[in-house]
């Protein structure tokens, strides 16, 4: 009989332990749920930060655009009422023609984004298929002598043995 009671209070140890471990493993299971709940919340929390601060600096700068927007409309509107008048259109016609007529009879492609005081472009020579970079600084003294030389030392067939070494035409 004492062995029964032993055996019964042994069962009923056991039983309560698998029923305590049992609640044991619910009660971390539930943590472990709310847990990774709690790392999502955190996670779109922050991504709901970062996108809130997105969305604040694409306001501003959305703003800053329809400012600019309504500054280019209020320029366009004043270049609009603007006209050219025919002295001025013939003048620019003069010009345009007088600029490609000395381009062809020349063959000097000139760089208008050069600085005003530099004189900058190229020299073609298509009979030779030479193409002479220059630059010149007019403001150092350089003048018009200078590019007519270097015009003149291009349409030489001798050219290259007469010029230095760091005016030597590129070959096309």
């Amino acid at each position: 009989m004492g062995g029964d009671i032993k055996e019964q209070w042994f069962s009923l140890i056991v039983e309560q332990l698998d029923a305590f471990c049992n609640r044991v493993d619910e009660k971390i299971a539930k943590e472990q749920q709310q847990l990774k709940e709690c790392k999502k919340k955190t996670e779109l929390e922050t991504k709901l930060a970062h996108e809130m601060k997105l969305n604040l600096e694409l306001t501003e700068r959305l703003a800053e655009l329809s400012r600019r927007g309504g500054e280019l409309d209020r320029v366009c509107a004043t270049l609009s009422t603007l006209s050219i008048t025919d002295s001025d259109r013939h003048r620019l016609e003069n010009a345009r023609e007088t600029h490609e007529l000395a381009k062809e009879l020349t063959s000097i492609r000139l760089d208008f984004s050069a600085p005003p005081h530099i004189a900058k472009g190229y020299i073609k020579n298509e009979a030779r298929k030479l193409l002479q970079p220059f630059e010149i600084d007019m403001s150092a003294g350089g003048d018009s002598e200078a590019l007519w030389s270097l015009l003149h030392m291009t349409s030489t067939p001798g050219w290259p043995q007469l010029g230095d070494k760091e005016n030597r035409p590129v070959n096309y």
